[in-house]
């Protein structure tokens, strides 16, 4: 059965967008899925294979398919660098095809990362790993200095690490104000699909503009990496991030945030005391306003609650709280504070 030009795009978008979560049954699914035989899908394969879009991986009776990845590796010495250079030099020329938006976040994410291991890490080293298949890109930035977690944790006088966390998901941390605004991670983690922040036992996960997770890993990973990732055909525009954080009555600038409560949660620690509320709502007056996201947050406590909904905002009212995802009990508590004269 000979089918038209459209279908045959069909079956092939098909398997490029199953390959990777079915690489030893791709052609089973793309079988079942269509109704066709599995010669007909061998044919498809074997053109992806030629186009150098697939590879074939273990045994002709066995056989495994992946996207083709093309992938490079710089190495640097921390002296003199200059993030800008090294992207127009060095990353820019492999990225000419993409999407202008695309290649805009790119050199965003790049440049931000790059200039922190050269300005804040300590690091004498930097490592830029590149990674392009047919789907999406993948950029590294590693470094072996202090690490971000410890480093934030030194600069604020954390007890621990994992605070730091907090920190980096609010935005408008820097330890050097005079020369950087602390906006880099924030809306870097937001305009990719995939964010990942590894050092030492610690990781910060963000998916796009969505909210950050914290995650501990066993091993100790030393310095800090940076993985960032996108999809090629990505309609995400940096503009677009920048405005929706940005206070339209106001100047354009970074006025609004989104705080996942869930990261005061250490180890299923209850958030019941005002000291818990105080590290939470740390330089929210720089904000016009701020989104706490409750979710994963069942209850909370009275002492909590007071300090934000009532202490903190009697004393900023020109800061607007607004929460989300609260479950019944959480709410019913911040309306009880609220309730206080």
């Amino acid at each position: 059965m000979k089918f038209t030009k459209e279908v045959v795009e069909m079956i092939k978008t098909f398997m490029i967008n199953n390959v990777s979560d079915n690489p030893n049954t791709l052609t089973q699914i793309t079988c079942n899925h269509f109704q066709i035989t599995k010669p007909t899908v061998y044919k498809y394969i074997n053109e992806l294979v030629e186009d150098r879009i697939f590879e074939k991986l273990g045994s002709n009776r066995s056989p495994n398919y992946q996207l083709v990845k093309t992938t490079y590796n710089w190495d640097y010495e921390n002296n003199n660098l200059e993030e800008d250079i090294l992207w127009s030099k060095d990353v820019a020329p492999l990225l000419k095809d993409l999407p202008n938006n695309v290649k805009e976040i790119c050199q965003y994410g790049f440049t931000e990362m790059v200039n922190n291991v050269i300005d804040h890490s300590e690091s004498d080293a930097l490592t830029i790993h590149l990674s392009v298949d047919y789907l999406k890109l993948e950029i590294e930035v590693s470094d072996n200095g202090i690490g971000i977690f410890k480093k934030i944790k030194t600069d604020l006088g954390l007890e621990y690490s994992k605070q730091a966390i907090l920190e980096l998901a609010k935005g408008k941390f820097t330890s050097d104000p005079e020369n950087h605004s602390g906006e880099g991670i924030f809306f870097t983690s937001r305009v990719f699909d995939v964010f990942l922040i590894f050092s030492h036992k610690l990781s910060f996960v963000g998916f796009g503009n969505k909210e950050g997770i914290m995650l501990e890993e066993k091993r100790d990973l030393p310095g800090t990496s940076v993985y960032m990732e996108i999809i090629k055909n990505s309609s995400t525009l940096l503009k677009d991030i920048f405005d929706e954080y940005a206070d339209p009555d106001k100047d354009p600038s970074f006025h609004k945030t989104l705080i996942p409560v869930e990261l005061m949660q250490h180890e299923g620690e209850s958030l019941l005391s005002r000291s818990q509320a105080k590290r939470l709502i740390s330089r929210f007056d720089r904000f016009t306003e701020v989104i706490l996201d409750f979710k994963g947050v069942t209850k909370i406590g009275q002492a909590f609650a007071d300090q934000i909904f009532r202490v903190f905002t009697n004393k900023y009212p020109d800061v607007h709280l607004r929460m989300i995802n609260t479950s019944a009990d959480v709410e019913n508590m911040i309306k009880r504070v609220q309730s206080t004269k």
